[in-house]
């Protein structure tokens, strides 16, 4: 399979957008759409660039043959792919790359149903957000085939760097392992803070120096000065983060993995998701300020 031309897009939410302004950029022609017209419309304001489509199918219909898809859940992008192999021209095939975070059986569903029908997949969630993808530097975790990653390097180049992870599925296996690594340091960025404050200190100068030494983190850096400036009305949906834990507690299940950790970080995520679930997951400090004695 060669990529040549457009390239579809399906998704133009907050990193949707971001995707698609990167590829804008570097001068690939992106065909997209997503669920609402307000979406739709925010993306043609955001990139000019982009040629709009009203559904999956028509973006298929258009004749990419590698399309993107920027969606919140697994069943989301397995309806996607079912309406955007029903839109596709006669004769051609499809490589739909997945940037979503789903879980690793969801993923490995889809390059099956996929591969019966004669098109490829890749899993290729990302770790980076809408700042990264703009920058062309998100980690790309990838579950796919040789040829089927061959096939979408040139593309996903423009995004960031992609590390092969293994078969289907492996991708989303790794994005499952980052979003541990993620809860844990938002919480305890979180709690360092608080401490701080709580303790008599400027918590802005403990996270200077914190950033100067083995504490330092992408996280400490971005995620603690928005919760420093109170800046919560960001781009990492707390619902979506919950969603995320709940993946990687089934996925520790099945592989019989104690993650004390996890346990403790999820259980603030998910209080904090209740209550505000599109509030940005750095407000994990509000729920730790209310519960630090």
């Amino acid at each position: 399979m060669t990529v040549r031309g457009s390239v579809g897009l399906v998704g133009l939410g907050v990193m949707g957008r971001a995707v698609a302004a990167r590829l804008a950029e570097a001068g690939v022609p992106v065909i997209a759409t997503s669920r609402t017209p307000a979406t739709r419309d925010a993306a043609a304001a955001a990139v000019p660039q982009l040629a709009i489509r009203g559904t999956p199918a028509q973006v298929a219909a258009a004749g990419p043959v590698l399309v993107l898809t920027s969606l919140p859940s697994g069943a989301e992008v397995a309806q996607v792919a079912a309406d955007l192999v029903g839109g596709l021209p006669p004769g051609r095939s499809l490589l739909l790359v997945d940037l979503s975070t789903t879980a690793p059986g969801e993923a490995a569903e889809l390059h099956a149903r996929l591969g019966a029908g004669g098109h490829a997949a890749i899993d290729a969630p990302v770790s980076g957000g809408p700042t990264g993808a703009r920058a062309g530097t998100l980690s790309i975790m990838a579950g796919a085939t040789v040829d089927a990653l061959r096939a979408a390097a040139p593309v996903l180049a423009h995004l960031g760097t992609v590390v092969h992870c293994g078969p289907p599925g492996a991708g989303q296996v790794a994005k499952a392992c980052n979003q541990l690594v993620v809860a844990g340091t938002l919480v305890a960025v979180a709690e360092a803070l608080a401490l701080a404050r709580r303790s008599g200190v400027d918590p802005a100068l403990v996270r200077s120096a914190l950033l100067g030494g083995y504490a330092a983190s992408r996280v400490l850096e971005l995620q603690g000065g928005r919760m420093l400036r109170g800046d919560f009305a960001g781009q990492g949906k707390a619902g979506l983060l919950a969603k995320d834990v709940r993946i990687v507690r089934e996925l520790a299940g099945d592989a019989a993995l104690a993650t004390p950790v996890l346990d403790a970080a999820g259980r603030v995520v998910d209080r904090l998701a209740a209550r505000a679930p599109d509030i940005d997951h750095c407000a994990v400090i509000t729920v730790i300020e209310e519960t630090v004695p």
